[in-house]
């Protein structure tokens, strides 16, 4: 496979770009990048695909020393009632088990590139699981109270895809909106985070390319009902919504129409984490008019501000007061582990508190769960593969303290004031190219 991103962009166009917003801007951030521009090459060559991701999976299980169990947990592209042939299967979902699902222990569930185009965090979730199997003292005090689940890649055929016989990893899933094939009416409307032509984001945004080949945006297809299943519902009940605007919207939970929501749901279910993190990848900031340093990552322990009335069931959902609160001192802990003196990695902002019932985030939280959203600057197309150390960093260090301070209890000692007085996500850079955010 050819790891290599490239995009042309007229040469006119691109001149007139680089000259309009970078050649005499002053710096934006510290560092100041780094930005990907048009036309450059961006190498992607350290990520793994899905079969050198399975490779490295199983040989971590071998030599762990039966502290590591890699299982199947589902598949892409399946359909709603099952697969129609072997063939249909799609890519395998994994789960990494250190630990079961004792009550008795604390469990953390983490998964990473729910988007194909967030590949840092699977990457760091890889060092993860080698630091974890490998064992050790500290390890071992860890796993002896605490089980951690990690899915490594939650969107295998996003993240594998191909434009132009280039690997361009993509946003969304691969599936086609049939209403006929779950009993809805011909023409029903499909549920809005579906990408009826198959495009995505060109590089640094510039516009769109269409790879040809639709789906969804796997982290708005969650519910917080996880027995929902829009096959078992009244089926003109669900005709009606999906053809109303005012209700076919993110204010809602999702379909669950995607193998993947279903099969990260299930896991969720039969683990029942204490604390769940997803991590992401976003756009470009400085912490404030008086502290120009590059953001690395954001993070939020809030994405459910509202209570939540299923429109199908009536059934109410709340988020849980202490789990919120733990969620707070995670987020905190991870601040704090990140602070280094005056440097980029402790650049930190808040997300912004947002209402997405539909997230997986979302959904968990509203199921009891504390959260954690790690949100790591660049993509695919905005970045590559530059500062991937760094960035990695960002996520294996706050995690690994996170798993020791859950397992001495320590974690509950944290004021939960600390993420409060995080500083808010602002100051986006949009130069020297237009880099909109689609949001997590």
């Amino acid at each position: 496979m050819k790891k290599t991103l490239k995009v042309i962009i007229p040469a006119a166009f691109t001149l007139s770009t680089i000259m309009g917003s970078t050649a005499f801007a002053e710096p934006q951030s510290k560092p100041n990048g780094p930005y990907v521009e048009n036309e450059q090459n961006i190498s992607l060559s350290s990520y793994m695909s899905n079969q050198e991701l399975y490779d490295t999976l199983k040989k971590l299980e071998e030599s762990s020393n039966g502290k590591m169990k890699l299982e199947i947990a589902g598949y892409s592209n399946q359909t709603l009632n099952g697969y129609s042939t072997e063939a249909a299967k799609g890519e395998p979902l994994y789960v990494v088990k250190f630990g079961d699902a004792d009550p008795n222990k604390k469990r953390i569930l983490i998964t990473t590139q729910i988007h194909g185009n967030e590949q840092i965090g699977t990457e760091a979730a890889i060092d993860i699981i080698q630091k974890l199997s490998s064992g050790g003292k500290e390890v071992n005090d860890i796993l002896d109270k605490v089980s951690i689940w990690i899915m490594p890649r939650i969107n295998p055929e996003g993240a594998d895809n191909q434009y132009e016989d280039s690997w361009y990893p993509t946003r969304y899933t691969h599936q086609t909106w049939d209403p006929l094939k779950i009993e809805l009416p011909e023409g029903t409307e499909a549920p809005w985070y579906y990408n009826e032509d198959g495009s995505e984001r060109a590089q640094n945004n510039n516009g769109r390319i269409v790879y040809g080949i639709p789906g969804y945006d796997q982290n708005r297809d969650y519910n917080p009902n996880l027995d929902f299943k829009i096959e078992d519902l009244n089926k003109a009940e669900v005709a009606n919504f999906l053809n109303n605007p005012s209700t076919n919207n993110s204010n809602f939970g999702g379909f669950y129409v995607t193998a993947e929501a279903r099969t990260v749901t299930s896991v969720f279910k039969e683990f029942q984490p204490d604390v769940y993190v997803d991590v992401h990848h976003r756009g470009f900031n400085t912490v404030s008019d008086e502290d120009d340093r590059s953001v690395p990552v954001q993070l939020a322990a809030v994405v459910a501000t509202d209570s939540y009335t299923d429109p199908f069931t009536g059934k109410q959902y709340e988020v849980d007061e202490e789990a919120l609160k733990l969620g707070k001192q995670v987020n905190a802990l991870s601040y704090l582990t990140l602070q280094r003196g005056f440097s980029h990695f402790g650049a930190i902002q808040k997300y912004p508190d947002v209402n997405l019932p539909g997230t997986a985030l979302g959904a968990f939280a509203l199921n009891d769960a504390a959260i954690m959203l790690i949100e790591i600057k660049g993509q695919s197309q905005t970045l590559g593969q530059k500062q991937s150390g760094m960035l990695k960093e960002t996520v294996k260090a706050p995690l690994y303290e996170v798993f020791k301070g859950l397992a001495d209890g320590s974690i509950h000692t944290i004021d939960p004031q600390i993420y409060d007085d995080i500083p808010p996500s602002s100051n986006r850079i949009s130069d020297p190219t237009t880099r909109d955010d689609e949001g997590f």
